[in-house]
């Protein structure tokens, strides 16, 4: 269960709160100025044992928070009525002198946690301290005269910087909480907006009353739609969607891709307590509404279209299937995938029956798996056509569970597509293949290392920089590192993704075109974007070699590739006579169990003993979900 938020909360300084050496570094500073108040020689009339002693405390909480993490933390209020207070004093025992402005100022740099305050009234208040208190101050020693002035000055120290940073916290906030492109909600927002209503669900399911519902809608034709007419009219048919889910009563809309809304809504019960009936019931409701047609109103050749969206729903119940809402949003994306073959296209996650258990639990424990260090990467060699020589390597991630040993990719990659995970994890795999790289190349093997990335990553910002820093920390040279990238990635915002692999070839990487041959890029498409290598796929390798026409397609994918300026690799071949159909259709680059296996770096470059012909079962490299 969500927790309720405490009365007095940290402040978000962007790295979990208020930390410990942001305010230890805050008081240590702020006692050295009062101290030089009281010792600068010139500022005649401040009483400097006052002013030492306080400076005095400040230096011991700092210090205290420094040295020892048993030290009590003080919360943002606490924070600003010490600062003002003893900025107060601090006046009171000054001279009216420029002394008084350097406390001032030091009110000012000690009130930096008044933005970040939770309530506007915690704010107000914080704000309205220094006009009561600093007046008060100067009357009581002496210096009525300097009041007036001062608070024509304390605006400037006070009220803009609060005002302006405080606008600055909100706007970021918002764009951290909603999609850029239809400013819904994304995961994150739905999260923080639905946990308050979700932590009341242990009074909910109880007979005749209120349960909450969280729902995944797949729009499972908005790629159709996005390549015949754009990705403005997929977007305007989302976007109006999400608009009519929103007006059903108590709905929370959210988006959670590029073709996939959550909504989380509260229902009344029939006193049956049945979650599926009630998931049906809700599901239904949601079809009706989500299956209107949406007229295209903006400009483009869909303009006055009449279009009905397809959507497949995937619906589960608080508190019947779960109480946080992360897990249930999970358990309806499972349903969903799972009702694109129901005749309804409507599915409820019925407990374990509904979903797969385990798959779910290793989603869960996949962030701390990478950073306890339990990931590890595999890696195959890429070997020249003709000359057999290692050319380069492909990273392939596995996971070294502690209780179920070795697992492949396809173990824990598809969940963690559908979440933030998988962006970690794969900047964990560049960065490690990457000083792997480097290791092999300073003991003088010219190989280079190629890293699959997921269409999830592909469109998270950080990746570039991630890509960057990998090549810039390991000193690689440039096309020393390739990132595989599937055709499919390319289909939903085929601009938006040309420019991204642009970015990645001028930091310093290689770009290879996975799987070619099973999606639908066009001659078009393929001749705009900036690609240095063209991976054809296992299936038309395997059946070169019984299938005229698969051969036939490999030679002209690979003739196609060469005019267009790529290189061409083959993936897929497991035996003697492939590899050498393959390499006469014009193949530059082969890959495949007839070379190696998939091995841990230290076994890359031994001889090893002769693999069969056949491929193992259960070994998931080379196919989807083959990544990392």
């Amino acid at each position: 269960m969500v927790p309720n938020p405490q009365r007095e909360q940290t402040v978000d300084l962007g790295d979990g709160g208020l930390g410990r050496r942001v305010v230890a570094v805050e008081y240590l500073v702020t006692s050295l100025i009062m101290a030089s108040v009281a010792l600068v020689p010139g500022w005649e009339g401040v009483h400097g044992t006052c002013i030492l002693f306080i400076a005095a405390l400040g230096f011991l909480s700092g210090a205290g928070l420094l040295l020892s993490r048993t030290w009590p933390l003080p919360g943002p209020r606490t924070a600003i009525v010490s600062a003002a207070v003893s900025t107060s004093v601090g006046v009171y025992c000054a001279d009216g002198s420029p002394a008084v402005g350097v406390l001032v100022a030091l009110y000012s740099a000690t009130a930096a946690h008044i933005p970040f305050l939770r309530t506007p009234r915690a704010v107000a208040a914080a704000t309205a301290l220094p006009f009561v208190l600093l007046p008060a101050a100067l009357v009581a020693s002496g210096h009525p005269g300097q009041v007036a002035g001062w608070l024509v000055v304390l605006p400037a120290v006070t009220v803009l910087p609060v005002v302006g940073v405080r606008s600055l916290l909100r706007l970021a906030a918002r764009r951290a909480r909603h999609d850029v492109s239809s400013e819904l909600l994304n995961r994150t927002g739905l999260l923080e907006s639905s946990a308050r209503r979700l932590s009341g669900a242990g009074e909910l399911g109880d007979g005749m009353g209120e349960e909450l519902t969280v729902s995944v809608v797949h729009f499972d034709d908005l790629r159709d739609l996005r390549l015949a007419l754009g990705p403005a009219a997929a977007e305007e048919v989302l976007t109006e969607c999400a608009r009519r889910a929103g007006d059903l009563p108590g709905a929370l809309v959210a988006r959670l891709d590029l073709d996939s809304l959550a909504v989380v809504r509260p229902v009344e019960l029939d006193g049956s307590g049945d979650a599926v009936r009630t998931g049906l019931d809700e599901g239904r409701v949601l079809h009706q509404v989500l299956r209107e047609h949406v007229v295209l109103r903006g400009d483009g050749p869909g303009l006055g279209l009449r279009v009905r969206p397809d959507v497949s729903i995937g619906v589960a119940c608080a508190p019947q299937h779960g109480r946080e809402v992360d897990e249930l949003l999970a358990l309806a994306d499972v349903a969903a995938v799972r009702a694109a073959d129901e005749q309804q296209r409507l599915a409820v996650a019925e407990g374990e029956a509904a979903v797969d258990v385990d798959a779910l639990r290793l989603h869960t424990e996949l962030p701390a798996a990478v950073a306890d260090g339990q990931l590890r990467v595999h890696y195959q060699r890429l070997v020249a056509a003709g000359s057999g020589r290692t050319v380069g390597v492909e990273a392939l991630v596995r996971w070294q569970h502690p209780e179920r040993g070795l697992l492949d990719p396809g173990a824990f990659i598809p969940l963690a597509e559908r979440s933030h995970a998988i962006v970690g994890l794969t900047h964990w795999v560049l960065g490690t293949a990457a000083a792997q790289c480097a290791a092999w190349r300073a003991d003088g093997r010219d190989v280079t290392v190629s890293v699959n990335v997921s269409p999830v990553v592909l469109a998270d910002p950080s990746l570039v920089n991630a890509v960057r820093r990998a090549i810039a920390d390991n000193g690689l040279d440039r096309g020393a590192l390739t990132l595989e990238v599937t055709e499919t990635a390319l289909l939903g915002d085929p601009e938006g993704v040309g420019a991204v692999l642009a970015a990645l070839r001028a930091a310093g990487a290689r770009v290879s075109l996975d799987d070619f041959g099973t999606g639908y890029t066009s001659l078009t498409m393929l001749r705009q974007l900036q690609v240095d290598e063209l991976k054809i796929d296992r299936s038309f390798v395997v059946a070169a070699a019984q299938a005229p026409v698969d051969a036939a397609i490999v030679r002209t994918l690979a003739d196609l590739a060469h005019r267009l300026s790529m290189e061409v690799v083959a993936e897929g071949v497991e035996d003697a006579a492939t590899a050498a159909l393959v390499g006469g259709l014009g193949v530059d680059v082969l890959q495949g169990f007839h070379f190696a296996r998939p091995v841990p770096a230290a076994q890359v470059f031994v001889p090893a003993d002769p693999v069969p012909a056949s491929r193992p079962r259960g070994d998931l490299t080379g196919a989807a979900p083959r990544t990392h």
